[in-house]
Formats: structure tokens, sequence, C-alpha cells
């Protein structure tokens, strides 16, 4: 039998179907979206980020904010191994709404008209770590670990990739394992789990 790829249909207008076992409706004004949907709106950042996911199910990591625009990043499953999302946000007219999501780090745009926008860096930091050291373009960015993760912001950058090239681990820097490196320890974990 042949294989055959599944017809996809995109319908316009639909609500997004992002994190639908943990979102929850918030409360707040209102605006349009872009493509028809409604938008919360809320006095405060704090609100807005507090309205992303149920408290009792997700733990905020941190979030960084630059003039009208934050980041989140979330742990959405606090009691097990961490499942972390990122959140964007944008402030307008002294309201902060819900931007984009995403289950990885990496470059948004800030506005419509720049190419200039935020690059993130996050993930599991090391056994006994308290601090990562992050670099961008030649830009050298220090951040504390908190729980067991990282999260390192660079503002008002160009579409870039980050790299993780240290943590300190109980007062001494040691170099962050290459991406290889992960991949492999991720694949010896897994075949472990298996019994392999």
């Amino acid at each position: 039998m042949r294989w055959r790829a599944r017809t996809i249909v995109q319908i316009p207008c639909a609500l997004r179907a992002s994190r639908p076992q943990l979102k929850r409706d918030p409360l707040g004004r209102h605006r349009k979206g872009s493509v028809g949907t409604v938008i919360p709106e809320f006095a405060t950042l704090h609100e807005a980020v507090r309205a992303s996911f149920p408290l009792d199910s997700c733990r905020t990591v941190a979030v960084h904010e630059h003039g009208e625009a934050a980041v989140a990043l979330f742990d959405t499953r606090p009691s097990a191994e961490p499942y972390l999302y990122e959140v964007h946000y944008q402030g307008e007219n002294s309201r902060w709404s819900e931007g984009s999501s995403s289950n990885g780090a990496g470059w948004q745009r800030l506005k419509p008209d720049s190419d200039l926008g935020v690059v993130t860096a996050w993930g599991e930091a090391p056994a006994g770590a308290d601090q990562v050291r992050a670099e961008l373009e030649g830009h050298v960015l220090e951040g504390a670990v908190v729980s067991g993760v990282y999260f390192v912001v660079w503002w008002d950058v160009p579409a870039s990739d980050p790299q993780v090239r240290a943590f300190r681990v109980n007062g001494e820097w040691v170099r962050a394992p290459t991406m290889s490196e992960r991949f492999k320890a991720q694949k010896a974990t897994w075949l472990r789990s298996r019994g392999s």
C-alpha cells in the first residue's frame, strides 16, 4: 500500500489550538485580532501573565520586560520533568495582551515593520548550576538558574541563534554541552528507559 500524505485544512478565523489542556478563558477587555479572533487585554503585564495558564497547573519561571514587549517562560508540568513554554506579550495604550507562544526558544519580531526582535535561550540546567552564560553575535549575557531552568533574553536584535556557553556549577564555570552531546545524552537516557 502506498503512503499518502494527509490533507490538512486550515479554517480561517479558527481559534488557536495551543495549550488546550491548560488554557483558561482569561478575564479582561478584548480587542479584535487580525484573523477575527478576540484577544483579551489586561491592565497590567502581571495580570496578562497570570491569565496565560491556570495557576494550579503551571509555574512562572521568569518574565522579562522591555518597553512595550515582554516574554515569560512557564513550566507547564511543575510536578514532573519540566515542560517549558514561552509566551510573548505586547503592551499598547496602557493595556497588555498575549501574543505568540512556543515550546521552543528562538527569535520573535517585536514590531511588524521592523527587522529587530527578541531572542530567547532557555532550557534545563545541569544539577547544581546557579548561573548560565550565553552568547549572541558576540554579546555575552549571564543569567540566574531558577529551579533548574535558565532563561536568557536579548532585545532589539536581528534574527540569529544564541549559544549557551557555560554553567556555573558549585562555584565553578563548566562548559555547556554541545547540541550533539545533549542529543547523545537524551538518546542514552531513552535507551536505558527502554531497557535496551
